[in-house]
C-alpha cells in the first residue's frame, strides 16, 4: 500500500472508530465432547462507505501502528460486553464472549480499568468474559504482562493464550501466566488429519496444557476429519467454519449447531491419523485426590473428554477400591456399561514424605475379563448340568484315562468319583468287552467315526457286571483338533 493510500485509510479508520462504525461479528466456539456452543469470539469487522469491506489483517495492524488500537480495542470490549448482556433472556445466556487484546492495549496503564468499566457498565458477569492475548503481547515484557493479567484475573475474567504455535511459543508462558485456556493456531490444525507430524505436535500441546490444568481450543477447524482427529487427541473445544462463520449478533447468541450438536460429534469419532503409542489410561491426582491430568485415551477407555475429568475426585473416576500397587478396577463408562482396568497406582512423595501426587497407569482389560467371566459362567453351567444329570456321564482322553465322572455314574458303579478319576475305562470294563472298546477307540483316533452306540458291561465295585448302553462321541477343541471322548451311560 502506498504511503498516501495508507494515510487515507488511517483517516477513514480514525473516523470509523470515533463514530463507532466498526462492527462486531461473532464466531461460535463448540465443546467437542457434544457439539454444544459454549462461547463466541468477538471479531472486529469494518465496512467503509468509500473503501468497502476492509480486511482485518489490513486495518488491525494499521490501528496498532497508529495508536488507534487503544481506542478501537476499548470500544470493541465495551460493545462485546454490552451485546453479550443482551443475550440474558436466551437459553444460551451463559455463553462466554472472547475479546482479543493487542500488545499495545496490554501495555496501557489504564487497561485494567477499561476492563472493569466495561463489565460494570454492561452488567456482564466477569466469568462470561474471556480476554485472548497473543505471545507477542507478552514476550516483550513478561513480568509487566503477567502482572497486568493477574490484575485482570482478579476481576473474575478468564484468560486465553491465542495463536499458540505460531511463534516461539514456550511452555514456560503456560506455566507462569494466570491462563485458563490455550488456543492452537490454525496453522497446526489445517493438516492435523493428514500429517502425522502435525497430529503429534497438537497432541503434545494438548497433553502439556492438560498437565497444567488448562483447556485447549483448536482454531480454524474447517473439515469433519479435522474435528474427528482433534476429538481423538483430547482437544476440548473447537472454532472454525465447520461449526459456523462469523456473523452479526442481532442481539442473540450464535447457535449454528442446534441444541444437541451434530450426531458425528455426539458419537465416538474415528481419528483419520492413528497415532502410535501407549493405549494406557494415565491419571494424575493431587494430594487431595483431585484429578489434575488424564491422557487423551480417556475418551476411548471411559467415553469422557479430559476436560470432563480434570478437577473431579479420583474416587469418582476410578472408584474407591484402588490402593497402592497392582490393581484391577471396575469403573463406569459414559455409555452406562462398566469397563475393567488393570495396572498400577503409585503415590509420589515429596521431600517430607507426604504424598504429593498419585499416578495411575491402567490398561483396558475389559475384553479379557468378560471373556474369563463368560468362560467361568460356561464352566458353571456345564458343571451344574454334568453333576445334576440323572444318567451317568464320563469324559476320557484318547488313551482311555478318565478325566471326569458325574455322581450318577459313580453311584451306578458303587464307587466314589475321586476313586474313578484314578482309573481308566479299561479298569471298569468287563474283560470280554475290552477288545470291542479298543477297536472302537482306534476308529475314533483314525478319524473314521466320531461316535459309537454300544452295549457293554462295566464292573461294579463288588465285582459283578453292570450291563449298560453307552453313547460315546468325540469332542473337538476350538481349532478342530480331537480333545476327548464323552460317554452317556444308561443301565441296559
Amino acid at each position: 500500500m502506498e504511503v498516501a493510500d495508507r494515510r487515507a485509510v488511517q483517516r477513514r479508520l480514525q473516523e470509523a472508530v470515533r463514530n463507532d462504525r466498526v462492527d462486531l461479528h461473532y464466531q461460535p466456539v463448540v465443546d467437542l465432547s457434544d457439539g454444544a456452543t459454549v462461547g463466541v469470539e468477538a471479531l472486529a469487522r469494518w465496512h467503509d462507505r468509500e473503501l468497502g469491506p476492509v480486511p482485518p489483517d489490513l486495518f488491525i495492524p494499521l490501528a496498532e501502528s497508529s495508536g488507534l488500537i487503544v481506542d478501537l480495542g476499548r470500544r470493541v470490549l465495551e460493545r462485546a460486553c454490552r451485546e453479550a448482556t443482551a443475550w440474558s433472556d436466551h437459553p444460551d445466556a451463559d455463553l462466554v464472549v472472547a475479546v482479543n487484546v493487542s500488545p499495545v492495549q496490554l501495555r496501557e496503564p489504564g487497561f485494567v480499568d477499561d476492563v472493569r468499566r466495561a463489565l460494570r457498565d454492561s452488567g456482564l458477569p466477569a466469568e462470561r468474559l474471556c480476554l485472548e492475548v497473543t505471545e507477542t503481547a507478552i514476550v516483550t515484557d513478561v513480568g509487566q504482562a503477567a502482572d497486568t493479567l493477574r490484575r485482570v484475573r482478579e476481576l473474575g475474567v478468564t484468560l486465553a493464550l491465542d495463536d499458540f504455535g505460531t511463534g516461539h511459543s514456550s511452555l514456560t508462558l503456560l506455566r507462569n501466566l494466570p491462563l485458563q485456556s490455550v488456543k492452537i493456531d490454525r496453522s497446526l490444525i489445517c493438516k492435523v488429519a493428514t500429517e502425522a507430524q502435525d497430529a503429534v505436535l497438537v497432541q503434545l500441546v494438548v497433553d502439556a496444557a492438560h498437565t497444567l490444568g488448562l483447556r485447549v481450543c483448536a482454531e480454524g477447524v474447517e473439515e469433519l476429519e479435522q474435528a474427528q482427529q482433534l476429538i481423538s487427541l483430547g482437544c476440548d473445544t473447537g472454532q472454525g467454519w465447520l461449526f459456523g462463520r462469523p456473523a452479526p449478533a442481532a442481539d442473540e447468541p450464535v447457535r449454528p449447531l442446534g441444541d444437541d450438536g451434530p450426531s458425528w460429534l455426539r458419537d465416538t469419532a474415528t481419528a483419520p491419523v492413528a497415532l502410535t503409542g501407549s493405549d494406557d489410561l494415565v491419571v494424575v491426582a493431587d494430594r487431595h485426590r483431585r484429578v489434575t491430568y488424564v491422557s487423551a485415551s480417556c475418551r476411548r477407555v471411559l467415553g469422557l473428554m479430559p476436560s470432563e475429568v480434570i478437577g473431579r475426585p479420583l474416587g469418582d473416576l476410578l472408584g474407591h477400591g484402588h490402593d497402592e500397587g497392582p490393581v484391577t478396577l471396575r469403573v463406569p463408562h459414559k455409555d452406562g456399561d462398566d469397563r475393567w482396568l488393570r495396572g498400577v497406582v503409585q503415590p509420589l512423595y515429596d521431600a517430607s514424605g507426604d504424598v504429593r501426587e498419585i499416578l495411575s497407569v491402567l490398561s483396558d482389560v475389559t475384553a479379557g475379563v468378560l471373556g474369563d467371566k463368560a468362560l467361568a459362567d460356561s464352566e458353571e453351567l456345564f458343571r451344574s448340568a454334568f453333576s445334576g444329570a440323572p444318567i451317568g456321564i464320563a469324559l476320557s482322553d484318547f488313551d482311555g484315562r478318565l478325566l471326569r465322572v458325574n455322581p450318577a455314574l459313580a453311584a451306578l458303579l458303587g464307587r466314589s468319583a475321586s476313586e474313578l478319576l484314578e482309573m481308566s475305562v479299561s479298569d471298569i470294563t468287563h474283560d470280554d468287552d475290552l477288545g470291542t472298546d479298543a477297536a472302537n477307540l482306534e476308529e475314533v483316533r483314525a478319524g473314521k467315526v466320531d461316535r459309537h452306540r454300544v452295549l457293554k458291561r462295566y464292573l461294579h465295585a463288588d465285582g459283578h457286571p453292570v450291563p449298560v448302553e453307552v453313547y460315546a462321541a468325540s469332542v473337538h477343541s476350538a481349532d478342530g483338533e480331537p480333545y476327548c471322548v464323552v460317554a452317556h451311560v444308561l443301565p441296559a
